[in-house]
């Protein structure tokens, strides 16, 4: 955000246009709806200025809440919206928005100097937010619901893949997450697979997906603490347009896109390319782990909880964990 074109409120004028870039699905599918506002994709452009803006989101809000009440569909993010223009047209700033405020012309023009824009150098670059990452993530997922509806929500994080003994590109966890209500689950892409080409990066995303989808039918595609895919998972990934090789280790989790799928979604691929500039750098992983002398053997479910237990009491029969369900299985 410009910060000199906003330190304080401005009348408005009858060229002036308020642009919010940045935003969540959602948030564009809500502003839509209010008078005044164009949208595209995660763009929004209001013909006014900020205040105004500010305005007709607010008096939208009213209009919803005197004949549907707060809970009606979209709400929470008209609340979103109109604080993140509450923020801009006092001044304030907002991490997940960016606002440009486009004014009539005059008939001469004068460069600020002291602009962020002009200032800027190779020496001094514009910050890096994961904000426009996460809504490219996020946009990608509604992408895939759209055209395969049983796959729930979910709640989309950027993290580490490397911080445990198994390296991985992404996770599903069910109701890992609490909204009100609701249980989400989880999707996690890590930082360290976003060095890879988009088309790899929405692989992880559409298999992740079929986990999910897996969830919504219970079907259990995975055994072995989720390493090792089945069958059922290979045909779930095949719905949702890849294809699924086999692997002696992990079972048919490697998967490939699709030419036709990649066309399917060739809008949501560019949009997501622009957003993949920056990546995580493994962890930097501590000595080696000191030798279990004794003869037990470490198991753990897919919650994941972590038991030791002997290898013969092992051998007798499986071992059920009460909160998820799964079996307590060997670390490989």
């Amino acid at each position: 955000m410009t910060t000199d074109t906003m330190t304080a409120p401005i009348a408005a004028k009858p060229a002036t246009t308020t642009k919010l870039t940045g935003l969540t699905y959602h948030n564009v599918m809500v502003l839509a709806t209010v008078k005044g506002w164009t949208v595209t994709k995660t763009t929004a452009v209001y013909s006014g200025a900020p205040t105004a803006a500010h305005d007709s989101v607010q008096d939208h809000m009213n209009q919803v809440r005197a004949t549907e009440g707060g809970r009606a569909t979209g709400y929470q993010s008209l609340i979103a919206v109109r604080n993140k223009l509450k923020e801009v047209s006092t001044g304030g700033s907002h991490p997940a928005v960016s606002v440009t405020i486009k004014r009539a012309k005059k008939t001469t023009t004068q460069t600020r100097t002291g602009s962020p824009k002009a200032r800027l150098t190779r020496k001094r670059q514009a910050e890096y937010t994961t904000a426009e990452l996460v809504s490219a993530l996020e946009a990608a997922w509604a992408a895939i619901r759209t055209n395969h509806t049983q796959i729930p929500a979910v709640v989309i994080i950027v993290g580490s893949g490397t911080a445990t003994k198994q390296a991985k590109y992404g996770h599903f966890a069910p109701v890992r997450w609490q909204h009100g209500e609701q249980r989400l689950a989880e999707v996690l892409i890590s930082g360290e697979g976003l060095k890879r080409p988009v088309e790899e990066v929405f692989t992880t995303l559409l298999h992740e997906a079929a986990h999910a989808l897996a969830d919504a039918r219970e079907i259990k595609d995975t055994s072995r603490q989720g390493r090792w895919h089945n069958q059922r998972f290979a045909e779930l990934a095949g719905e949702l347009g890849l294809d699924a090789t086999k692997d002696p280790r992990i079972g048919w989790s490697p998967c490939t896109l699709r030419t036709e799928t990649a066309v399917t979604y060739s809008t949501v691929l560019a949009d997501l390319k622009n957003a993949l500039i920056a990546y995580r750098h493994p962890e930097a992983l501590g000595g080696q782990a000191k030798k279990n002398n004794n003869n037990a053997v470490a198991c753990a479910c897919q919650c994941p909880r972590r038991i030791r237990v002997a290898k013969a009491v092992l051998e007798q029969g499986e071992i059920t964990c009460g909160i998820c369900e799964s079996t307590f299985e060997p670390d490989e």
